[in-house]
């Protein structure tokens, strides 16, 4: 017979299956309602790895429940009184209870939300409790059988109320035996296995990583994919998302802040006139501000837009090539023949960061985190692009799962979003990493888009993977090797030589297969009507010394520009100093591509003719560099923009 230790541990194990069978059932019943069974037939190769990672989310799970029970065997472990033991197994009972009832009851609010949704619960869960929920529940008793769902819930919670007692009931024997209290160096051993196994779970991976949203993300197909994560873990991720939400602020704190007397003020400042007035309207006045419009007055034809985010691309590494140590390597030939601006940076300082401002121009950080992330903003860099003809598509070999880019993307209104399960439907050879699809795949399908003929020119977004940590490569990638003497360098910070031996590969890798990307496009048709955009989504952070390099490399990022033939001008090259960032991409890319819409333009052209070199700036959210004697001009610039963006963006959401 079993002593109590083991009765408990098993009591948990039990309950543990209950807990997964209740997610399953519900699963079975989200299917049933929401997943075709075409859409099961054509993913039929992705249901298993679904299967596997559902089981993980639900372990996790249960194993989250199953913490405080298990501390309540190691109290009896070292107390070991009967009495004591007695009212903690009637603890451990009713508490597996309640929980399971719980878990069953927000599983289906989940599938009610999902219902009216099309997502799982996430941050506008919490709207109802913001907005008169008295009144959205008097909606849902008018409009929904609330009597049968409230009678189904009942008996199922009756049935979970059953099945408990015959579990405690089953144990009894084991505990009213004085001898069951014994600890011995099996109880011990049992102990820590199952320790073992709840930090397992609990971690829900055996892998490097641990269990993540991306994890929910299986195949390319939403109704699969939504499969995946049960109810409870979006709980938590909606809850974590809504600790982490932006607040809004004053405008009388924001002028204080922006050193403005008043909107009217900043508006005057940043677009260099009086001509735009404040009458009632604010919000129109802002747009009126900050947006451009494009008449339709295009006379080329139309070319395809490339934007490549490549991961980590640091411009100050560039200056670290030199003959012993071929830093550039594919590049060499490409930086040479085009556009290349090195007084440049991003605006953000990481990835999200970086896709975030570009395709939504959004001044607050974690806007796909955001509830406001399932409103189409008038910023979205889809938005000009779609309404000038334009096929808009993310494409990148990560997860797209990672950061709700998915999600978010959609509702900005991309054409497609394409991530790495996508990609290994498209092309089942691609290799790939923990991070993404390896970068010479997910190039060799741009090109692939590129080759086809369509009826309308397409704008691509592109984030690459493969140079970040852990900095795992192809196999069979093949790189002249960096004499040692190379990391000497006193501007390396991080003195370990494997460590920087892993930023360098990766830094060279990225220059291998944007070169070998380049090589091949230049070769195609496609290059006589695409435009390409390449810059850092952020500069390296950690391994290079500021004490001793200049801090305006400190987040700089290279911008590359390749034009058509037909777009260019001999006089392009002489602009290549020009100061700029993000910012400036979208508005060097409106005159070439834009026709009859309006877009959010926070930058300049870097293209521009007839502009002074000396007026242009670069703003990054950590510095602004700019001409010493344009600086405070700038400065003053950037204050009126950032201002007005973020009242704009303050009354826009509040409209939401």
């Amino acid at each position: 017979m079993m002593n109590y230790f083991a009765a408990k541990l098993t009591e948990i194990l039990k309950h543990t299956l209950v807990i997964v069978s209740i997610f399953f059932i519900v699963r079975l019943l989200f299917a049933v309602c929401f997943v075709p069974f075409t859409t099961f037939e054509a993913y039929a190769k992705s249901l298993p790895f679904a299967a596997f990672n559902a089981l993980r989310f639900d372990l996790q799970v249960a194993a989250y429940v199953a913490i405080l029970p298990f501390l309540v065997v190691l109290v009896c472990l070292f107390v070991r009184n009967r009495s004591v033991a007695g009212r903690l197994s009637k603890f451990i009972s009713t508490y597996y209870v309640v929980l399971e009832i719980a878990l069953l009851i927000l599983a289906l609010v989940d599938i009610g939300f999902y219902s009216n949704f099309h997502s799982h619960i996430n941050i506008t869960f919490f709207d109802f409790f913001n907005e008169n929920p008295l009144s959205l529940l008097q909606t849902i008793w008018e409009e929904y059988h609330v009597i049968l769902y409230l009678s189904a819930v009942g008996l199922a919670s009756f049935g979970i109320y059953i099945l408990a007692q015959k579990i405690a009931k089953g144990m009894l024997n084991c505990e009213n035996k004085q001898a069951s209290l014994v600890v011995n160096r099996k109880t011990i051993a049992l102990v820590v296995v199952f320790l073992i196994a709840e930090v397992v779970c609990l971690r829900g991976s055996v892998w490097r990583f641990p269990l993540q949203v991306e994890d929910s993300f299986v195949s390319s197909s939403k109704q699969i994919n939504d499969l995946v994560p049960n109810a409870a873990y979006m709980l938590k991720k909606a809850m974590k998302e809504k600790k982490n939400a932006f607040a809004f602020r004053s405008i009388e704190s924001l002028l204080s802040e922006y050193k403005f007397k008043s909107l009217q003020e900043a508006i005057n400042v940043y677009t260099n006139s009086d001509t735009i007035r404040l009458q009632g309207d604010t919000l129109a006045a802002l747009r009126t501000a900050l947006f451009r419009t494009v008449p339709d007055t295009m006379t080329h034809k139309q070319p395809n837009v490339l934007i490549i985010y490549e991961e980590s691309w640091s411009n100050y590494l560039m200056n670290l090539d030199t003959p012993r140590c071929d830093m550039l390597l594919g590049m060499r030939r490409h930086l040479k023949e085009d556009l290349l601006f090195r007084n440049f940076q991003s605006v953000g300082n990481g990835t999200i960061a970086s896709i975030e401002n570009i395709v939504s121009s959004v001044p607050f950080p974690r806007f796909f985190s955001s509830p406001y992330r399932f409103h189409c903003l008038p910023s979205s860099v889809a938005l000009p692009f779609n309404e000038s003809g334009y096929t808009t598509e993310f494409i990148s070999g990560m997860d797209v799962a990672w950061e709700n880019c998915a999600e978010a993307l959609k509702h900005q209104q991309f054409t497609k979003v394409t991530g790495k399960f996508t990609l290994k439907e498209q092309h089942p050879e691609y290799e790939y990493n923990s991070i993404g699809v390896f970068d010479h795949h997910l190039f060799r399908s741009i090109q692939e888009r590129l080759d086809q003929q369509t009826a309308k020119p397409q704008m691509m977004l592109c984030m690459t993977t493969t140079n970040h940590p852990p900095f795992e490569f192809p196999k069979d990638v093949q790189l002249k090797a960096v004499p040692d003497d190379y990391y000497n360098n006193v501007c390396f910070a991080e003195k370990n030589h494997e460590v920087l031996q892993k930023y360098i590969t990766g830094f060279r890798y990225a220059n291998k297969t944007l070169g070998d990307f380049l090589d091949k496009f230049k070769q195609s048709k496609a290059a006589e009507n695409t435009i390409v955009i390449i810059s850092g989504d952020h500069n390296v952070r950690s391994i290079i010394d500021y004490t001793q390099v200049n801090k305006r490399w400190e987040r700089s990022v290279p911008l590359y520009i390749y034009l058509p033939p037909y777009l260019r001008k001999e006089s392009h090259r002489s602009m290549t100093n020009r100061w700029g960032s993000h910012d400036d991409i979208l508005a060097t890319l409106a005159p070439f591509a834009f026709r009859n819409t309006k877009y959010m333009c926070l930058g300049n052209n870097l293209l521009k003719e007839g502009v002074t070199d000396s007026t242009y700036y670069s703003a990054n959210v950590e510095q602004l560099l700019a001409c010493p004697a344009y600086q405070a001009q700038a400065q003053r610039i950037v204050s009126a923009r950032n201002l007005l963006r973020i009242v704009f963006f303050q009354q826009t959401f509040a409209k939401y």
